[in-house]
């Protein structure tokens, strides 16, 4: 699902209280956290190091490109290298043949590889330098690159991080190359004239503005609202008194002011807005309405009013009722790849409540951690969330994505921090839907549960052994994930598997239920189980000859609709992504209509243009499945915004930049696509024959989700540059409703890009200054620059409008003290122009030379 999707799939407990000696589980818990021992800092090596990775070849960098790891001894004493291995973690595959006979580059599982020392006394002398060359199959940016290096010394066992190690954020490049590029980005930056910005995001379905009219919120503007919805009320109350001062004054009879009632007239999640001469009204049936009409208000509030000086906001009159598009608005996070702690969770909450979003999918399971507390099962976390250079004694799963020689230790929830975290949700209205990746992708598990087999049968316990087991030990299957993993999958005829399963599903909902949030719906995954799998397990072969079963193919769909049995047995709703709606007959994998009406929801994110599988989405509506559109080719947060080098992110479905995101129609998804996923022109007639959604079809659109896969974003700052403003994009074209340009077979993009020029302002010039102020404000990302030259004349302009540019003509860093881009800029050959993008608080972006 989240670096090469488009691989071949084959898809293509006891409660602890009950547990005899708890202290032997707590005691097999401490052994498995004391594997940090291991990796000790060795500042011998560690302070002399000093370790660069470029491109070399530029000409092929989207190809077979050559890059180099460059290591320097910035030490007084010679390093023996041949006491030493180098590894790392790199997402790309390495071509082994081509490296110099020096060294060998070997991929051990996963992203990880080791960088051997092959020549005789091997010396890496005082500031000396060496230089490995190797050549990998394509890179897009400097993410690409290698991450997480550490050395690990053969004679003592010891690793060290590397702490001097810089990924170079350019590559070749010529002059015209980089003319050509500005001059593209230029282009796409230009906005329709004469279009206003939207008053609200995201944008109401009824709103009609008066600006020359205002009222005026002040301390004296009296508040009468309705008993039910006063927790509502205390978030526009807070917002006031934090961000601008401004205490309004309860009310017990109508009159001038802030009204919150409750009515029966409307729809769930909708409500009724008005402001006049009299005061603020609003109307609404439920507490999710009412609490959408407060967002509505304080978007309408201008950010310029955001600040504690504000002795009176003054607001235009309006009359606003509002629906929502879906009832599924939805974003998930992966906090497995990368561990993303409680607080910054509850960041991203605030600012989906803020835009209307009310489904949190939270990916804390994958192959490379497991990041919830499972009380009965601590080796889930002990193991499962302990990444280490050790890994192979068992005790611990390996480094992955960066994580180093020793990961952070607790890099899970606890029971508390998801009973807080589910609180805290349920206040905003946001349902949190908990994944269990099974049966792939659960490498994690079945590493944790493998230890735990371990630890039993060696105090002799052999039923406690293989109580939770996942894999069949004498499985020969060859395979390779999509993220090259070759142990990853669980083995789904082993009756331990459900037990496991089972138990963690039971576990998970009593945490909810302690929260007092009752669990509805559970994801269990069911993405990219690879090809080759099963297919040489002597369990799942005697399963295959008990049942007459003649391919392995066919396991697939006796276990999804097992585990949707074990699911509706406990009362609950079972998603996963789309391969759950689907098998595999031999050629291909295509839609299971035989599970289409067995209550499965399916997160559907395969529609990548020209690969053929564009209307999957609505083939499974159709079909019967209730489908949320996580569209790859538009919500997909993780990608890469430009084909710049030094723009972060995944390039595997292309690019996906603010305009890609807005431009997504759920409904009508072939009417603007006229590019395939590298970027090359599609035929007219590329979607002629598709499956288009039909009337029942459209019924089964549950509505539409972003999603964040953390691969390469391993902090806080990565993961809100990566998300915003991407999501309030998604927020608006998950609530507003159907626009005028998505409709009918022909795509009118002048209506279109007036629509999303009335958009970007509003969230270039108002609602990025409020992600300045809310929470201390938040890293999202800066807009990137377009430069044209014209004659003499240099044209600037940003990918959203509202932030200052500055710029130098002799070669210096730009900084607020420089010259201000106000208009054209007279170009004179000889100068040095560099040019520097700010925010409201003076965060800048990357220096720009042109």
């Amino acid at each position: 699902m989240a670096i090469f999707r488009l691989i071949e799939k084959v898809t293509n407990m006891t409660n602890f209280k009950k547990i005899k000696n708890p202290l032997l589980y707590a005691g097999l818990g401490m052994a498995f956290f004391s594997q940090a021992a291991y990796a000790q800092k060795s500042s011998s090596i560690a302070d002399q190091l000093q370790i660069t990775w470029q491109v070399k070849d530029g000409q092929n960098i989207r190809k077979n490109p050559v890059s180099t790891i460059i290591l320097k001894n910035k030490g007084r004493s010679a390093i023996q290298l041949n006491d030493w291995s180098l590894w790392f973690n790199f997402i790309r595959s390495i071509d082994p043949d081509k490296v110099d006979n020096r060294f060998a580059i070997d991929h051990r599982n996963g992203d990880l590889f080791q960088v051997s020392f092959k020549k005789n006394n091997f010396l890496l002398k005082a500031q000396d330098t060496i230089h490995i060359d190797f050549t990998t199959t394509g890179l897009v940016n400097y993410t690409d690159g290698p991450i997480g290096l550490y050395v690990k010394n053969s004679k003592t066992g010891l690793s060290t991080d590397i702490l001097n190690y810089t990924a170079v954020k350019t590559a070749p490049q010529s002059d015209t190359e980089k003319a050509d590029y500005w001059s593209y980005k230029y282009d796409q930056n230009q906005l329709t004239d004469g279009i206003e910005a939207q008053s609200i995001i995201p944008l109401p379905s009824n709103i009609n503005i008066d600006n020359n009219a205002k009222f005026n919120i002040t301390n004296d503007t009296k508040v009468l609202i309705a008993s039910e919805f006063a927790s509502e009320a205390n978030f526009l109350t807070d917002f006031l008194n934090k961000y601008t001062g401004i205490k309004l004054s309860p009310s017990s009879a109508k009159e001038d002011g802030i009204v919150i009632v409750k009515t029966n007239d409307l729809k769930p999640e909708s409500y009724r807005l008005n402001i006049d001469a009299k005061g603020i009204h609003i109307e609404a049936s439920d507490k999710a309405g009412a609490f959408y009409a407060i967002q509505s208000l304080k978007s309408l509030i201008n950010h310029q009013q955001w600040n504690k000086t504000t002795k009176s906001i003054a607001l235009p009159y309006a009359k606003i009722e509002d629906s929502p598009r879906y009832g599924y608005r939805g974003f998930m996070l992966d906090a497995a790849r990368n561990f993303h702690s409680k607080a910054e969770v509850l960041r991203i909450l605030d600012l989906m409540a803020a835009y209307k979003l009310n489904k949190f999918h939270f990916h804390f399971i994958d192959d490379e951690g497991w990041r919830l507390e499972i009380p009965s099962l601590p080796e889930l976390t002990a193991v499962g969330a302990n990444r280490t250079a050790n890994f192979e004694d068992g005790k611990g799963i390996q480094p992955a994505y960066g994580s180093g020689a020793t990961a952070k230790a607790h890099q899970f929830y606890t029971v508390a921090d998801y009973i807080e975290i589910l609180k805290y949700a349920q206040a905003r209205h946001i349902d949190v839907i908990p994944e269990v990746e099974t049966p792939g992708h659960a490498r994690a598990a079945i590493k944790a549960m493998r230890a735990r087999y371990a630890h039993f049968t060696k105090v002799g316990d052999k039923q406690k052994a293989e109580e939770f087991l996942l894999d069949d030990a004498d499985d020969k299957s060859i395979y390779n994930s999509a993220q090259n993993w070759n142990d990853n999958v669980m083995n789904p005829v082993l009756p331990s598997t459900y037990h496991f399963l089972g138990k963690v599903v039971d576990e998970i909902k009593a945490i909810h239920e302690k929260a007092g949030v009752p669990l509805k719906i559970i994801d269990l995954g069911g993405d990219e189980t690879p090809s080759g799998v099963w297919e040489k397990s002597p369990k799942i072969l005697a399963f295959m000859k008990e049942n007459n079963i003649s391919n392995v193919l066919d396991v697939w769909p006796i276990y999804i609709a097992k585990i949707n049995q074990l699911v509706q047995s406990k009362g609950l709703t079972m998603s996963g992504w789309e391969e759950m709606g689907m098998r595999n007959k031999g050629k291909g994998m295509e839609v299971n209509a035989e599970l289409g009406k067995s209550g499965i929801h399916l997160n559907v994110w395969n529609n990548l243009p020209g690969q053929g599988q564009e209307d999957l989405a609505y083939k499974l509506a159709n079909a019967g499945y209730k489908v949320v559109y996580t569209s790859a080719a538009n919500n997909y947060l993780d990608m890469s915004w430009d084909r710049d080098f030094a723009d972060p992110g995944h390039s595997w479905v292309g690019t996906v930049n603010l305009n890609r995101t807005y431009s997504f129609a759920p409904e009508n998804f072939f009417i603007n696509l006229r590019k395939d996923d590298t970027g090359k022109d599609l035929v007219k007639e590329a979607y002629t024959n598709k499956v288009q959604l039909t009337a029942e079809g459209k019924k089964n659109l549950l509505g539409i989700k972003g999603a964040l896969w953390a691969e390469k974003v391993s902090t806080d700052q990565r993961l809100e540059e990566m998300i915003f403003p991407r999501l309030i994009a998604i927020a608006d074209r998950a609530w507003a409703q159907e626009q005028a340009w998505e409709k009918g077979n022909s795509y009118d993009e002048a209506t279109y890009r007036k629509s999303y020029t009335a958009f970007i302002k509003k969230l270039g010039e108002d609602e990025l200054r409020k992600l300045d102020i809310i929470n201390g404000g938040y890293t999202y990302r800066l807009p990137k620059l377009g430069i044209k030259k014209e004659g003499n004349q240099l044209y600037i302009n940003t990918d959203y409008p509202g932030f200052k540019v500055y710029y130098t003509e002799n070669g210096s860093t730009p900084n607020l003290k420089s010259k201000e881009v106000n208009g054209a800029i007279p170009f004179q050959a000889g100068n040095k122009y560099l040019f520097k993008v700010f925010d409201s608080k003076g965060r800048s972006g990357d220096v720009i030379a042109y």
